[in-house]
């Protein structure tokens, strides 16, 4: 008994199908191309010529960046026997006109796409984070469009430096660019309490934002102090590193409560670190000055520890004057009650057996009120 069976496909078969496919898509692409090279109507291109010309005219810019979104098919144009009247519809915004025909009031809004160029700066080399950033290391390049926030002034390249790498050709940006403050990091490892010399630190850049209130100050700074703790070699300083030295008075002996302070138990004398409220930093701060306690030798004198000594005691002989110049007459007389410099006490005539008010002008002399 005979089978009817399927002829095999062969290879021919298949080929064929394959042309006929490529045949069709070349049609088809063929037809596509031709529907949208069709020429636009007359009255379409005119109106888009003139609405060109006008907005190049208001711009500054060539037609060839002003595109007039009126090729749509179905836009209809009618003929108008004069020149289309185009306008900006809305005098904050330059993405829509309006085109009249004068001749038979028909109007349209239409769509306007300018295509501004402008002028930046790319990288020329990659850079690294905190890396300061010269003219040297850009260069000029004009952009089809504005570039939001790009750099337009080598002069905002004075003092900056990046707060991100960036790759060569990368655009320069102004949120890439900070200014650029100088830090001081160390050399080596450096003990708590050992003076931080020069060559002990390396000045580098960083970027302000990347850098902390504590790490800017002056270098000066460095050459009055020794280190607060223990530091290690490539820290970037801070003040918090720092005991700063400041010259202070202090005791040279024990000086005991109501003695007078003087040259001969203070000394002026060097102290790192925090100051105490109070500290006395010079000489002068303890004329006519007596303890108001104990105070140990070598302990720094504070305001607190010290006190105006009286000038005059009770039952003391006191030089009262009274006038000014040729005409000033000096009396002797008994102090009533202790004064201490500028301050109002009574004084005992021993003459008259009066008594006068007086202010304390320095040691055992007084003048009248």
């Amino acid at each position: 008994m005979s089978v009817l069976r399927h002829p095999p496909s062969v290879a021919h078969t298949r080929a064929m199908h394959k042309l006929i496919i490529v045949i069709f898509a070349s049609l088809l692409a063929s037809f596509s191309q031709g529907q949208n090279s069709h020429p636009l109507p007359a009255n379409k291109q005119l109106l888009i010529s003139q609405a060109e010309a006008w907005v190049s005219e208001q711009t500054g810019l060539s037609t060839k960046k002003i595109e007039i979104a009126a090729i749509d098919r179905r836009l209809l144009v009618p003929h108008c026997g004069s020149d289309f009247a185009v306008s900006f519809p809305y005098p904050s915004s330059q993405q829509n006109i309006k085109v009249q025909c004068p001749d038979t009031g028909w109007q349209i809004f239409v769509a306007v796409s300018l295509h501004r160029s402008s002028e930046g700066f790319v990288f020329t080399r990659d850079m690294r984070v905190n890396e300061a950033v010269s003219s040297e290391d850009v260069a000029i390049k004009t952009f089809d469009r504005p570039i939001k926030g790009a750099v337009t002034d080598l002069n905002d390249l004075d003092n900056v430096s990046l707060v991100r790498g960036v790759k060569s050709g990368d655009l320069v940006l102004e949120r890439f660019l900070a200014e650029k403050i100088f830090v001081y990091q160390l050399g080596r490892d450096i003990l708590q309490g050992e003076v931080i010399k020069q060559v002990d630190i390396t000045t580098v850049s960083m970027s302000l934002p990347r850098t902390g209130a504590d790490q800017r100050f002056p270098i000066r700074l460095i050459n009055q102090a020794v280190a607060a703790r223990d530091l290690r070699a490539g820290a970037i300083l801070s003040r918090r590193d720092l005991n700063v030295k400041h010259m202070v008075m202090t005791a040279k002996t024990i000086v005991t409560r109501g003695q007078k302070l003087s040259s001969q138990n203070t000394e002026l004398k060097a102290f790192y670190g925090k100051l105490p409220a109070g500290a006395l930093l010079e000489a002068a701060d303890l004329n006519q000055m007596e303890a108001m306690r104990t105070i140990r030798a070598g302990q720094l004198l504070r305001s607190s520890d010290v006190r105006l000594m009286s000038m005059i005691n009770k039952g003391d002989t006191v030089v009262l004057n009274v006038g000014a110049g040729p005409l000033n007459i000096s009396t002797t007389m008994i102090a009533l009650e202790n004064g201490k410099l500028d301050q109002q006490i009574k004084l005992l005539n021993t003459e008259s057996n009066e008594t006068v008010r007086a202010v304390v002008s320095g040691p055992g002399e007084a003048r009248g009120l």
